[in-house]
């Protein structure tokens, strides 16, 4: 797959259409196309939104995120997302889509929870996390 260009950075989304490429494979998630971008849903919840920029967003659930805080607040390339529950992160390269493909395979696993109080609460994200 070629790699594409946004007009505003000029940056490079091979990362970005690699991994979607990837995803339309994966048995267990579902493509939908939206105006906005890609979304990928298991059982039925959306769990990655794909821009067409250099970003991705990925349900990991607000407990999957505050078990794992120290970790993803080392990765830089992860941000909090725009809703609760949700993480972004940057693909820029071949390590950054395989550990979003490993994050994706987690928000899979997790995706059956329906218990919606565990999306819809604050995440406690540490403040050097929060402010990038």
């Amino acid at each position: 797959m070629p790699a594409l260009r946004t007009r505003a950075s000029g940056r490079s989304t091979e990362g970005v259409a690699s991994v979607a490429a990837q995803l339309m494979g994966w048995p267990d998630l579902a493509l939908k196309r939206t105006r906005k971008g890609l979304s990928f849903r298991a059982r039925g919840r959306e769990i990655v939104r794909m821009r067409g920029d250099h970003t991705a967003e990925l349900l990991l659930t607000t407990p999957v995120i505050d078990r794992w805080a120290r970790v993803l607040t080392d990765c830089h390339r992860i941000t909090p997302g725009t809703d609760a529950g949700w993480v972004a992160m940057t693909i820029e390269g071949r390590a950054d889509a395989e550990l979003f493909l490993s994050l994706v395979s987690v928000a899979i696993k997790f995706s059956g929870d329906r218990d919606d109080r565990s999306l819809s609460r604050g995440v406690r994200w540490p403040a050097s996390l929060r402010s990038r």
